[in-house]
């Protein structure tokens, strides 16, 4: 097996589904708040915070 670096772990097709799903759930937080700014933002560390942790268990 190739080294893959020090971010080898994080399995990216992940990252970016869980990116986007998040994103995804931001934008309804955002309707319900009026504020697209907040509601996109914590949609997106949300669903990178997800990706991250998945990726790691299932490293």
């Amino acid at each position: 097996m190739a080294d893959d670096g020090p971010l080898g772990w994080i399995h990216w097709p992940t990252m970016a589904k869980a990116a986007v799903a998040g994103v995804g759930i931001g934008m309804i937080l955002a309707v319900m708040l009026q504020d697209f700014v907040f509601g996109v933002l914590f949609g997106l560390v949300n669903g990178v915070a997800f990706g991250i942790g998945h990726s790691y268990t299932r490293s």
